[in-house]
């Protein structure tokens, strides 16, 4: 590649990144759309503990579980925990985005938590979750942070 006035001039303005081809943003958030996708379809197959270990990146964080003190594998089990019998939890994402570089990506979306209650009816809870995802080194998306918010209850009838 000859260096022209014109692409010297790029290099001293944006560094050699300016080289670099922007990635296709289009490609990136469906791949994360379907990386979300596949965590969801792994918590229903092999259980919450082994999806949310098996995406999670090494440096992985809660803010639920004091992300100052756990991170990683240490992390997704202070806040899953072991699978408990009859405990489902499913997510599609609604909106996902990425960096411009391509590095970093979230998605955020609708949950369903069901659970057998403690007199043995099923109790439902829904809201609404965040994932912030992060390129890894081998070109993979793992996970960094991951977030719910419960739906706040309806608030009651006023009376006449």
């Amino acid at each position: 590649m000859k260096l022209t006035p014109l692409l010297f001039s790029a290099l001293v303005a944006f560094g050699p990144s300016a080289l670099l081809a922007a990635p296709d943003k289009a490609v990136l958030k469906a791949e994360l759309a379907k990386m979300e996708d596949a965590f969801c379809a792994m918590a229903q197959e092999k259980g919450l503990l082994a999806a949310f270990e098996y995406f999670g990146a090494p440096d992985v964080a809660f803010i639920d579980t004091d992300p100052r003190k756990y991170r990683g594998r240490e992390a997704v089990r202070a806040r899953i925990g072991p699978d408990q019998p009859g405990v489902k939890l499913t997510w599609s994402a609604s909106f996902t985005d990425v960096s411009d570089d391509g590095t970093l990506g979230y998605n955020y979306g609708r949950y369903e938590s069901r659970s057998p209650g403690p007199d043995g009816r099923e109790g439902i809870h829904t809201g609404w979750f965040l994932t912030i995802w992060k390129r890894q080194p081998d070109g993979s998306w793992k996970y960094v942070m991951d977030n719910g918010a419960p739906d706040r209850p309806k608030p009651a009838a006023k009376k006449p």
